[in-house]
């Protein structure tokens, strides 16, 4: 029997899955580790702990499916948004951590590249915008206020890059990353703008000059790699692409006009589009399947399913003392909770935005979490179901943008896992008046990237199997008097978040 490999490095953990070419899963592991905060805003990590933990789980997996490091066709890396890059000396040494897609401080720079290079320009290059999302901001950041890092700079890698690297030898970047840096990548021709990088100051020689395909063969496992991860020397590692895109693929997004809501520790609503539908609104850029023809374009909410854990961790004490007597999880019991309370939590709105700012479709550098109604009546379910009810709002803000550009959506999946909770998916099709699909075993990105490892290899002729691979779906579909009563909530929340903008901004 031949296998696959998928490994997805994400923002909190590491997690790996070996399926067999008919898309059976044999074993899967996980590692965790967390992020550097060093200032409210502000988030970065260094790539040991990606490298250790792509290894680790990679071995776990092959171990406990007892198989033939020698039948595993492939294996494709996929990864967090790594906004900067991690910027490597010429002995590729990390020199400081790694920029990630949370980080906001490069708030300076955007006002520096509105008054300069103006949205319109960029925009009209990239098919993306000005913000501190955008890693060529961040780039310009540590341009700007670690002089004596960026003289040492010779490589800015991507997350998956880096790791690909220390199993390969071989330097790569892949479309999905490449576009997602913003700023400096044509869209239209799918390569470096060399006019822009010039205008930004950042050279063209701190990325590799070819772009690859997410399916591409980047090289093979050397002999000591191999040794660390289980894997045999020579073994084909793909490209691998950003973990959005490869999770919508895992979910089925593979027509235009398919949405793949992937409900983890942060929110991306990514829109297939092969119509060239954009907007100022979405993140463009290239899909992880296709990437020449098809466009990725995504909305979302930065802290989405973080919102729930900060809850969890910081008002259910006592349900995560019952866990652990009985191993229903704290978020169950939570849901159980707010069940029993009415549609629009008695008049109480949240806004879950619990980061300093929010991307695509906000834009808005100030914007912040809030309770909105709150009272004495109100109690701890109250405020949970505030919270889920809250993420459907922004759901819908996000939503809306992609039906802006006359974009039919036709087919749209859940996946991840705030997606497990029952409650939230109907307040989220409710909210959004959408009928979402759930694929309850699906394991994401790493299920993505055996795909892409499949279409690598040439064991995977068509990326379309994985629709069998996902089998059925659970279909939830909005409840025509639950949309009534939610039209009046979600309105209260777009006045609340256009018209706390200047508030926030004071801060």
């Amino acid at each position: 029997m031949t296998y696959l490999i998928g490994t997805d490095i994400g923002t909190m953990g590491t997690k790996t899955v070996l399926v067999d070419t008919e898309g059976k899963v044999h074993a899967e592991a996980f590692k965790e580790y967390g992020v550097i905060t060093p200032k409210q805003g502000w988030a970065e990590q260094w790539p040991t702990p990606w490298t250790d933990a792509a290894y680790a789980t990679i071995k776990e997996a092959i171990d406990k499916a007892k198989v033939n490091p020698n039948d595993i066709a492939a294996a494709s890396i996929s990864a967090l948004y790594g906004g900067s890059g991690i910027p490597v000396d010429k002995n590729y040494e990390p020199i400081r951590p790694c920029l990630i897609w949370a980080d906001r401080r490069a708030t300076d720079e955007c006002r520096w590249l509105r008054e300069n290079i103006g949205v319109d320009e960029l925009y009209r290059v990239t098919a993306n915008v000005i913000d501190p999302y955008y890693g060529y901001t961040k780039i310009l950041w540590i341009k700007n206020n670690e002089p004596k890092n960026w003289k040492k700079i010779h490589r800015l890698e991507t997350p998956n890059a880096y790791v690909i690297r220390k199993l390969t030898g071989i330097e790569s970047i892949d479309h999905s990353s490449a576009g997602n840096i913003g700023g400096i990548y044509n869209l239209d021709k799918r390569g470096w703008s060399t006019e822009l990088m010039e205008e930004l100051g950042i050279p063209r020689g701190f990325f590799p000059e070819k772009i690859l395909s997410s399916e591409e063969i980047v090289g093979e496992t050397t002999s000591e790699q191999a040794e660390k991860t289980g894997l045999a020397k020579g073994t084909p590692i793909c490209a691998g692409g950003i973990d959005a895109p490869v999770s919508a693929l895992a979910g089925g997004a593979i027509l235009d006009g398919d949405l793949s809501s992937m409900l983890g520790t942060s929110m991306c609503n990514g829109l297939i589009n092969t119509e060239n539908r954009i907007s100022p609104k979405m993140i463009n850029y290239p899909y992880v399947v296709k990437a020449e023809e098809t466009i990725y374009s995504f909305t979302g909410i930065s802290t989405a399913g973080f919102c729930l854990r900060w809850f969890r961790d910081q008002y259910g004490k006592e349900e995560m003392e019952t866990q652990e007597k009985t191993g229903v999880s704290a978020y169950k019991q939570l849901d159980q909770q707010a069940e029993k309370i009415a549609i629009g939590s008695d008049d109480l709105i949240f806004l879950p935005h619990m980061m300093v700012g929010e991307r695509a479709p906000y834009w808005d550098e100030h914007i912040r979490g809030a309770y909105l109604g709150l009272t004495a009546y109100h109690t701890k379910a109250h405020m949970f179901r505030a919270m889920l009810e809250g993420v459907g709002y922004a759901m819908r803000y996000s939503i809306d943008a992609a039906r802006d550009t006359g974009v039919e959506i036709k087919r749209a999946t859940l996946v991840d896992g705030g997606a497990s909770s029952p409650l939230w998916r109907q307040i989220i099709s409710d909210t959004t008046e959408i009928e979402f699909h759930y694929i309850p075993d699906t394991l994401g990105a790493p299920m993505g990237d055996t795909i892409l490892a499949g279409l690598g290899s040439g064991e995977i002729k068509d990326h379309r199997v994985i629709e069998k691979w996902i089998g059925e779906k659970i279909a939830t579909k909005p409840d025509p008097e639950s949309i009534k009563k939610y039209r009046k909530y979600y309105e209260l929340y777009t006045v609340a978040v256009e018209q706390l903008s200047p508030f926030f901004s004071r801060f």
